[in-house]
């Protein structure tokens, strides 16, 4: 008896390990590249969509949403935006006052502020789109930022991602939008 439960024993782990058993697991968990591209060009579209409406004019976001797609860790989308007003910076124009540089700096903060809301909100409602994406990949924005100033440019990029059991919770409603948001991880640098 005990002869034939090692056998039945290494029988299965022979069937387990073969090639044709592991490579049909593994192309289970790769995920449909043209429907991924699909997805992403959906989710682009969004995302700039969003980004025209939060910042109007074609020089307030340097640089539209694009995403690709990284093996092993999930998607990742990049957008530019400018912090600074336009701006005439010429040599006759007027030199800044303090009161000007506060309301430049007030303003500068404020626009991150929406770039990170439109990332917050893009991920929130639409994140479900990227349903191709394998249970321990994630979906990053990247946000970066100019902001000109008289004497240097200063650039900064704030990284708001989500991993995918967490925006299928989201879509499952098991938590609301708030909680979606406080769970969001963020970097900043």
């Amino acid at each position: 008896m005990k002869r034939y439960y090692f056998l039945a024993i290494f029988g299965l782990m022979g069937v387990l390990l073969s090639p044709g058993w592991t490579d049909a697991r593994a192309q289970k968990t790769k995920p449909d590249l043209e429907a991924l591209k699909k997805q992403i060009e959906l989710f682009e579209t969004v995302l700039n969509q969003s980004l025209t409406q939060a910042f109007g004019g074609p020089y307030d976001t340097l640089d539209k949403g694009q995403g690709a797609y990284l093996p092993g860790y999930g998607v990742v989308f990049s957008f530019e935006v400018s912090l600074s007003p336009l701006q005439n910076m010429g040599p006759f124009s007027p030199a800044p006052t303090p009161k000007s540089e506060e309301l430049r700096r007030e303003q500068e903060i404020r626009r991150r502020d929406k770039a990170k809301e439109v990332a917050d909100q893009v991920l929130t409602n639409f994140g479900q789109i990227l349903h191709e994406l394998g249970p321990g990949e994630s979906v990053a924005v990247i946000i970066h930022t100019v902001a000109v100033h008289p004497a240097k440019v200063e650039r900064s990029t704030i990284v708001v991602s989500a991993e995918k059991n967490l925006i299928d919770q989201r879509q499952n409603n098991t938590i609301n939008q708030v909680e979606f948001v406080h769970k969001l991880t963020r970097t900043e640098y």
